[in-house]
Order: structure tokens, then C-alpha cells, then sequence
């Protein structure tokens, strides 16, 4: 087990699967060990997040001619992802040689950038994931879920847990979902997060390029409960219906059915939590007419119900 260091690297990406892997030995009982080694370029100390200075256990080139790696982690970096070539050069050397590959958060932009999630998905955290889609288009980027396994490669989302996420993943796939279900319960954590990554975040797409689309945006947020059909939206755009369907997908990656339902959803999260209102009255306050269309909505995007979605966040 390798965690590749670097300076900037978010300290919760690497000590995280190593707690989770130290506990997975005491679970196993010795039948399975996992030893977990850190490198970094050089082999010299870095400045990890929180302005914690880590010492590592090798220098990554000690590491690369030394044989195979079992597993290997890519934690992401605190803040915007890492471009560094001499960093995304050693984790493609590295990963030839690993039975599988892992990477925490934006640590998949530096997997992108080594070509190998090319034809692949793969998660990242969901404030970077339009930027890994428009660098990477080789790659199916999946904002929703916390963990994506695609053959030998896991990626996990963003997020202080997000560690945690793929260590236990890691971990099932080792010794089973008993035994990660027990680490879990140890570590006060989920063993699988509900709701994926969308519901800390909000959902709706990004603004069009088209001066006229960004205007059926605005019109969509400003009154959800307005005549949304893609025939009023569509003469307001001043285009046919088929040429706004089209265009619309083209421009904020989805259709304008689910652009409306995706803010219907946004702003019914912010009423469930910053109000007392209830479930009908925020339903109809936010376009959704009745409850059952609203819970249907709910689980679709973020995939819990309005109920459990006041209760986690209000």
C-alpha cells in the first residue's frame, strides 16, 4: 500500500485510509496486512494541509524500481488540483506497476493527467468535477456518487470523509462488508455515505455560453412555479422547440426538464433546512405541486428523501 505525498496535499486524503487500514489488521486478525508506506518525490518532507510538515517513509523513485506496488492512493490537494508533470509522470510510472489504483478527491485530476481514466469513470470532488470534464473529455466524470470503482481504478469524491469513503471500499473488497462495516462502527463513520456527493452542493447545471439561454436560466430560478414549459422557454429563447432542446443539453450538459427539477431541489433543500415549513408547503412554494413529485425529485438527485434531507442538514 503506497500513498504518493506532495506539497499542498490534503493531510485528512492520506491519514484517513491509514487509519482505516490499521484498523482493517486488527479486524483481520493477521490474515490480512496491510502495510502502508508513504513516498514523495524526493523522499524529502512536504507541507500538507493545515500547515502540517510529514515526513515520508521513500522517495518515489526508490519506490518505482523496487517492484510491484499491491495498491496505490493519490490524495487530492487542498485547494485547486495539482498540474505538476514531474508529480503526474511518477504516478503513471507508479501505476503500471500497481495492482490497483486509487485516488482521493482531486488526486484524479493528477490520474487524468497521466491518461489513465481515459475511457474510464470517475469521481472527483464535485466543486472541481466541471473542470475535470472540460480538461479530461476522455474521461466520464461522476459528480454524484462518493465512490467509483472502473476495473483496477477507484476514485472517491471531495470532502473531509471522502478518505474514509475509499479506504472502506478498499477494504470490503478485501475482506468483505462485515469486516468494513466493523472498521466503520470503530471510526463513527458511514461505510456507505448516503445521498452521494449532490446533496452538499447545488445541483443545477452551469450557466449557458448563449446570452438568451443564461436568460431562460435566470427566468427558471426566478419562478419555479411559473410556465416552465419547453414551448414558453423556447419562444423566449427565440428558438424552435427541437433547436432549444438540443441547445440546452449542449450548453449546460443536461436538459431543461432536469435543469428546472434540479432547482426545484435546490431550493426546497434550503426551505426544508432554513424553515419549519412543511414537506406541502415547500413543495408547492418550490414548483413540485404535491409531496410524492417532490420525494421522487429528491431521489433522483440526491438520492435521499426531503424528510432525511431536513434532519442531516437543518
Amino acid at each position: 500500500m503506497l500513498i504518493v505525498l506532495y506539497d499542498g496535499v490534503q493531510s485528512l486524503g492520506f491519514s484517513g485510509p491509514a487509519d482505516v487500514f490499521a484498523a482493517a489488521d486488527e479486524v483481520s486478525s493477521g490474515s490480512c496486512r496491510y502495510e502502508v508506506r508513504t513516498a514523495s518525490l524526493n523522499g524529502g518532507p512536504v507541507r500538507a494541509s493545515g500547515g502540517l510538515t510529514v515526513r515520508p517513509d521513500h522517495g518515489t523513485m526508490d519506490v518505482a524500481t523496487a517492484g510491484k506496488v499491491g495498491t496505490l492512493i493519490v490524495p487530492g490537494a487542498d485547494g485547486f488540483p495539482v498540474r505538476d508533470r514531474a508529480i503526474v509522470e511518477t504516478v503513471g510510472s507508479l501505476a503500471l506497476r500497481a495492482r490497483r489504483v486509487a485516488s482521493v478527491g482531486t488526486g484524479a485530476f493528477l490520474l487524468a493527467d497521466a491518461g489513465l481514466l481515459d475511457g474510464r469513470r470517475a469521481a472527483t470532488h464535485w466543486e472541481f468535477a466541471d473542470e475535470l470534464a472540460r480538461r479530461f473529455p476522455a474521461v466520464t466524470v461522476d459528480a454524484r456518487d462518493t465512490v467509483v470503482r472502473d476495473g483496477r481504478f477507484t476514485t472517491s469524491g471531495g470532502g473531509a470523509a471522502s478518505g474514509l469513503d475509499l479506504a472502506l471500499t478498499l477494504v470490503e473488497d478485501d475482506l468483505g462488508d462485515e469486516a468494513a462495516q466493523q472498521i466503520a462502527r470503530a471510526l463513527v463513520t458511514y461505510h456507505r455515505r448516503p445521498g452521494g456527493q449532490l446533496q452538499f452542493t447545488e445541483p443545477h447545471g452551469p450557466d449557458a455560453h448563449s446570452p438568451a439561454l443564461r436568460a431562460v436560466q435566470r427566468r427558471i430560478l426566478a419562478d419555479l412555479n411559473g410556465d416552465l414549459s419547453i414551448r414558453s422557454l423556447s419562444r423566449q429563447a427565440g428558438l424552435s422547440e427541437r433547436h432549444f432542446t438540443r441547445l440546452f443539453r449542449a450548453q449546460v450538459g443536461m436538459s431543461a426538464r432536469e435543469y428546472i427539477e434540479r432547482a426545484r431541489v435546490v431550493a426546497a433543500s434550503r426551505l426544508l433546512t432554513e424553515t419549519s415549513r412543511s414537506l406541502g408547503a415547500v413543495a408547492c412554494e418550490t414548483g413540485f405541486g404535491t409531496q410524492a413529485t417532490m420525494l421522487r425529485a429528491f431521489r433522483r438527485v440526491l438520492r435521499v428523501s426531503p424528510l432525511d434531507y431536513r434532519e442531516r442538514f437543518s
